[in-house]
């Protein structure tokens, strides 16, 4: 069964063309050596839906290193109702990606 609520990273720079909620969950070293525009850093860590408003309107797209954390929280966020999406081998794929 495919999980509907990974994306490809191949999809990026379409989905940065909206105004969606994107979430870095990144530790802040590794955001500020490199990130995406439009990407807000909160550690996966310290991520707390009572601290952070996010819309349930709006899709909520996360990235962490590797795609599991993100991935992980995507999942529990979308059992509470929002429309939560991990980028498919997180950063680390984008830093590896062939050209």
């Amino acid at each position: 069964m495919k999980n509907t609520n990974v994306i490809p990273i191949q999809k990026i720079p379409s989905m940065l063309e909206n105004d969606y909620q994107f979430v870095d969950l990144r530790d802040p070293y590794e955001y500020k050596k490199v990130h995406l525009t439009k990407f807000t850093n909160i550690p996966y860590e310290k991520f707390n839906l009572n601290q952070y408003y996010f819309s349930k309107k709006e899709p909520l797209i996360l990235i962490c290193y590797s795609g599991a954390k993100s991935k992980k929280l995507a999942d529990d966020l979308c059992q509470q109702g929002y429309d939560a999406y991990s980028i498919e081998g997180g950063f680390y794929s984008i830093l590896h990606q062939k050209t």
